[in-house]
């Protein structure tokens, strides 16, 4: 059975795929990918796409199960700042959130079959209780050690797990270390780190506000 874990950059697509990973019964593809080629004789094949396509939800992937996952935008952007030095690429930027917010919205509301929404927030609440129902509809086979980073070791094609904290543009070995860090929350209000705009913009969507409707109490 192929799982594809899809969503936006910054928004833990990663976490999540490291975490099911873990699961024995999971050939897990280290590398980003759309469609997933690989054969293996166990139960699941998972990969991930840190971006969200209209395709996925269409014939082609009838096959797949997806779990898309969302992050609040003050967050996600702040570590985009952070990556890209305040230059954020066209399709890292906020209209290319929106769109994915609005596809999240639709699934979420109105959920199909083999079609998982989890908000970045979800995933870490009362012992990770939301990521575990969906583990358990999928029909997953597994204990709290797979919430256990520590005992895994994670390493993308190409990289090498370092001693140190990478910088964030050296992206592949940066990702092989954030992959291998404690499966916690890094929504860190004191990391907050936006411009006026980008403020203006994230606390006054009505798609923000609609799954995140306590935004503006942030500041």
């Amino acid at each position: 059975q192929k799982i594809l874990i899809c969503g936006f950059p910054h928004c833990g697509t990663s976490i999540l795929k490291s975490i099911i990973g873990h699961i024995e019964d999971v050939e897990e593809i280290y590398n980003e990918i759309t469609v997933i080629t690989k054969k293996s004789d166990k139960k699941f094949i998972l990969g991930k796409w840190p971006f969200t396509h209209d395709d996925f939800f269409g014939k082609k992937y009838k096959d797949y199960i997806k779990i898309f996952i969302i992050r609040n935008p003050l967050f996600v952007f702040s570590s985009l700042n952070k990556r890209f030095n305040y230059k954020i690429p066209n399709d890292h930027n906020f209209v290319c959130y929106i769109n994915t917010l609005t596809r999240f919205i639709k699934y979420k509301t109105n959920p199909e079959n083999n079609i998982y929404t989890i908000k970045y927030e979800d995933l870490f609440k009362n012992n990770y209780d939301e990521l575990k129902k969906i583990l358990n509809d999928i029909g997953f086979q597994y204990d709290d050690s797979i919430f256990d980073n520590s005992k895994y070791t994670n390493v993308l094609n190409g990289a090498r797990l370092l001693d140190k904290k990478p910088q964030n543009n050296d992206h592949k070995h940066y990702r092989t270390w954030q992959i291998n860090q404690p499966f916690i929350s890094n929504n860190d209000i004191s990391k907050i780190d936006l411009n006026e705009d980008q403020i203006e913009k994230i606390v006054n969507n009505q798609y923000v506000l609609q799954i995140y409707p306590d935004i503006k109490s942030t500041f």
